[in-house]
């Protein structure tokens, strides 16, 4: 019979490279002990720019295998590992896999020795370096994303017998190996399941037998069963078993109401059962129509979804099975349906909680802008394409297919190849492939990407497969907040007034979505904020933030769900109707202001302190969302509790309120569980929410205070005290921020402590429970005694010039040529990306400004963020130390859309004169200054 072990536990780990770590004798013991998922290197909160690290690493697993195994096969299996894999058994080298996104297997059974004593020894050099010939391929510093590394999905040592079912991908074999189910008719009435299963005979002689299907429903009942006819496999040759069954009345798979079943997949030979697998398929079918869209089991369906990178806060890709199954709740509870899973297969764990929760997907092959036109790259994409396929075909969340390089110049061949394998490697109807229309060969592809409002035929089916984001907001200001953070202190312009715009903005957006018939779906990018390499800033562009804490744009989301659907979907939120006030309902110098409120409800009451407002129904500007937004404007501002209370066919159904903050007084934990308990394997984590609050519980939105966390019990904080992370202590965010806790293999109490100066303290209890995988014995691995140092760390580059706190220029004094009332000089040194400095109008060129540091300072650089995207700028720097004497450092032209700052070189500098000396349209105007370096004297 079949056993699955996990791998998991007790990795020796060395990041760097070392010649001879694959041999079999090679001294370990001064590694450090890790546990799968495992990421190369814990990274800052904040870790764009190339910071992450990029490198050699090495792991090795020691193992036992038991006696029973002998004569039987072994294999070891990766669900994905960064970049290139390459893996020794007991010193024998047994290959090296090329690519991050997608598992392989390789067959041990002939270097393990089992007989239950002898410490077997699975050695692993990874590389997460850049590399143009390894889909993505494009280098990190020009990436959108970023290239964490490591073991950072399962590894699992699986046993069989010599006859038995094989992997999809390890056969290789096109649309087969492995078990592949398809349904070639599904009503209500009934349902067709085929079953096709792949069997390998590794014995010296041939073998009969034969397959048994079965389904079974989620009451335990065999709902069908049907085995196939005996055939006979030769010595080491291999069959396809075909099998048909039928169900009566199947509960069908829709997000809504995602219904699996229990497929048993049984190997018989001589009534003797010798292999088994347990899948969980959903039976639906459906089409998409160029005229009117998605259909799903004969109902149509509008797509509404967004795009997902698997990266989670300091530990990159690395995330445990929970924190994959928490993005999946929290992105099906912010109101979608579908994930693009850009842009790259995603792990096992995630798919898996998108099969339970209803999430449909797309999933794109790895690929980035980026196209290498030699056989190497090309022959790599197209076994990823076939990869993808085999690897995520059985899941019933995926609707259609990306086998097309993301935002790439490739060439027609490339297109047409990868469109063929698809259909090549999925058969039928219930195969589609989506192609950019900008690209070549996309009159080929089933479904179009309508993006950059280009127009699609009327035969073509029509997606957006981002939409929500403006990517120029990071070149520069601009007149939009689809980019926007919770706090007011980052790159991006954030807090209440950004996050209410950016909801309104995207509002208008799926407002057109749902309005237009033909269009079968769309994915707002992201639905949680991520590094990138190729800016030091993230991409704010989340409904929620790197913390999973959500942003405005989260509840105008949710509110668009169906409050029948909700109250159905009980494992993903916990009530169905919605009612969110989007304003923090604090003193901002405005006597009067709008009230939004987001809700599924019919009826939204709003009151004040008591006093009653106002009854209104939603607003009827709105024509294609579901659940258009209430407003209630002209609200007198009078300090207190505002609330709103939603009804449904005239009955009470939710309600929100929102309080005037006093000063902070106090901290308050929770964890975000998502209803997922924490394991005690040495690799599970958990975020615990911290909230800065007053002395009524009320959160204080304009807090950023530092907070500490001290741990208690059998858990750590991830990367705890370390100063280049900045994990503990972290500076709040918009009065709210969080802690990564990770379990130890010990399950207990696990007692977090959070304090700050001046504010009461906060303490949490969480329990980790004991851990349930089976995982393969080995000698007991000792951690070794001190903190490790890692020469290939030392050249740590840190990111600054964005960031408000190493920006010299922030709040120092600044005086201009001229100015208008309200466009003051001051406001380049203010960090806000909304107020500016204009000269006064009609003042001619040049007009200068002049910035006291006040004090002497060496200088490394300078970024001007302009007004105006469409202006050119002509401009000069000049330095100083005493005002009078000045230096030009450079003399140019920039726009609003210039990405990264000027290098200079200056020491002992206190002034800082920019001086416009032209305008192609317009005024001299600017938003902000930024001046990096350090003071002078200070030792690097």
């Amino acid at each position: 019979m079949r056993t699955e072990w996990s791998m998991d536990a007790d990795w020796r780990f060395f990041r760097g490279d070392m010649e001879t770590a694959w041999e079999s004798g090679f001294d370990d013991s001064g590694w450090e002990v890790v546990h799968l998922p495992h990421t190369v290197r814990v990274e800052p909160a904040h870790c764009s720019g190339g910071v992450n690290y990029q490198g050699a690493a090495w792991y090795r697993r020691h193992f036992y295998a038991p006696r029973e195994s002998d004569g039987k096969k072994l294999f070891l299996h990766f669900e994905g590992a960064k970049h290139t894999t390459e893996v020794w058994v007991n010193g024998q080298r047994l290959g090296i896999h090329y690519g991050g996104y997608l598992p392989f297997t390789f067959d041990i059974t002939d270097c393990v020795h089992a007989d239950g004593k002898t410490d077997n020894i699975v050695a692993v050099k990874l590389d997460n370096s850049d590399m143009p010939d390894v889909p993505p391929g494009r280098p990190q510093s020009e990436l959108d994303f970023c290239y964490f590394g490591g073991l950072y999905r399962h590894v699992w040592l699986l046993e069989t017998d010599k006859l038995h079912m094989t992997d999809a991908i390890h056969a290789d074999k096109v649309a087969g190996g492995g078990l592949f189910v398809t349904y070639p008719s599904v009503s209500e009435e009934e349902a067709v399941v085929d079953v096709a299963a792949h069997v390998q005979n590794e014995y010296a002689t041939g073998a009969e037998c034969k397959v048994r299907a079965r389904l079974i429903d989620d009451s335990g009942v065999t709902i069908s069963r049907e085995d196939s006819i005996p055939l006979a496999i030769p010595p080491h040759g291999d069959a396809t078993f075909r099998l048909q069954l039928v169900i009566d009345s199947p509960r069908l798979w829709h997000p809504d109401h995602p219904h699996l079943y229990k497929l048993e997949t049984e190997i018989w030979q001589d009534d003797a059962l010798v292999d088994k697998t347990v899948t969980g398929i959903g039976i639906r079918r459906f089409r998409f129509d160029p005229q009117e869209g998605f259909f799903l089991n004969g109902n149509h369906l509008k797509v509404n979804g967004a795009n997902r990178h698997q990266e989670y806060v300091y530990v990159g890709d690395a995330l445990p099975d929970s924190l994959h199954r928490r993005d999946a709740i929290k992105l099906k509870q912010a109101g979608f349906n579908f994930i693009r899973l850009g842009h790259y297969p995603q792990s096992e764990a995630f798919m898996q909680a998108c099969n339970e929760l209803g999430l449909m997907c797309v999933v794109p092959v790895p690929g980035w802008q980026w196209f290498r036109d030699n056989g190497t790259f090309r022959s790599r994409s197209y076994q990823d394409v076939r990869d993808m396929v085999r690897k995520d075909r059985n899941h019933p969340c995926v609707i259609f297919w990306e086998p097309i390089l993301n935002e790439t110049n490739y060439d027609e061949d490339y297109a047409r190849t990868t469109y063929a394998i698809v259909h090549e490697e999925y058969p039928g109807d219930q195969c589609y492939a989506a192609c950019d229309i900008s690209r070549p060969a996309w009159e080929s592809y089933d479904i179009v990407y309508a993006h950059h409002n280009l127009s699609v035929p009327a035969h073509k089916v029509s997606f957006k497969r981002e939409f929500g984001d403006n990517y120029r907001e990071q070149f520069g200001p601009q007149k939009t907040q689809n980019r926007c953070s919770r706090g007011d202190r980052d790159f991006y312009n954030g807090g209440e007034a950004a996050m209410l715009r950016s909801a309104m903005e995207r509002l208008d957006y799926i407002d057109s979505h749902f309005g237009t018939a033909e269009l079968a779906g769309f994915a707002l990018w992201t639905g949680i904020d991520h590094n990138r390499g190729y800016m030091d800033n993230i991409a704010a562009t989340g409904v929620l933030d790197l913390y999973r804490l959500p942003k405005f744009s989260y509840y105008m989301y949710s509110s668009q769900r169906q409050p029948a659907a909700l109250s159905q979907a009980t494992a993903v939120s916990s009530s169905g109707p919605l009612v969110f006030i989007a304003s923090y309902w604090r003193v901002d110098g405005s006597e009067t202001r709008d009230i939004i409120v987001f809700s599924n409800c019919d009826e939204i009451e709003l009151t004040l302190n008591g006093r009653l407002l106002g009854r209104k129904r939603p607003e009827r500007t709105y024509s294609g969302v579901p659940h258009p937004p209430f407003l209630f404007k002209d609200i007198a501002f009078e300090p207190g509790e505002l609330a709103a209370r939603g009804w449904i066919e005239g009955e009470y159904a939710a309600s929100h309120k929102v309080r005037t903050a006093r000063k902070p007084h106090r901290l308050r934990l929770e964890a975000d569980h998502c209803g997922i308990d924490l394991i005690a394997d040495g690799s599970d984590l958990i975020m615990v929410h911290v909230y800065v609050e007053d002395e009524h519980g009320t959160n204080v939105t304009d807090a950023y205070p530092s907070i500490a966390f001290r741990i208690e019990g059998p858990g750590r904080i991830v990367d705890d005290g370390d100063p280049r992370t900045g994990a503990n202590p972290v500076t709040a965010e918009a009065g709210a921020g969080g802690v990564l806790v990770q379990a130890t293999q010990e399950p207990g109490q696990i007692t977090l402590h959070a304090s700050s100066k001046g504010l009461e303290s906060a303490v949490i209890r969480l329990a980790s429970l004991p851990d349930r995988k089976q995982h393969i014995p080995g000698l007991h691995q000792h951690p070794p005694k001190g903190i490790i140092k890692y020469e290939a760390d030392v050249t740590h580059k840190p990111v600054t010039y964005n960031l408000r706190e190493f920006n010299l220029a922030f709040g120092k004094r600044v005086t201009a040529s001229s100015e208008q009332s309200e466009y003051p000089a001051s406001a380049i040194t203010d960090s806000s990306l909304i107020s500016s400095w204009r000269a006064a109008q009609g003042a001619n060129t040049p007009q200068w400004l002049i910035l006291d540091l006040d004090g002497d300072y060496d200088l490394t650089g300078c970024k001007i963020w302009w007004e105006s995207d469409h202006t050119t700028y002509g401009y000069r720097v000049e330095v100083s130390q005493d005002g009078s004497e000045w230096v030009t450092m450079l003399e140019k032209e920039g726009t609003g859309q210039d990405i990264k700052p000027d290098a200079l070189t200056a020491s002992l500098v206190r002034y800082i004169r920019i001086t416009v000396t032209a305008v192609s349209n317009g005024l001299p105007a600017i938003y902000l200054l930024g001046i990096y370096g350090m003071k002078a004297g200070t030792a690097r």
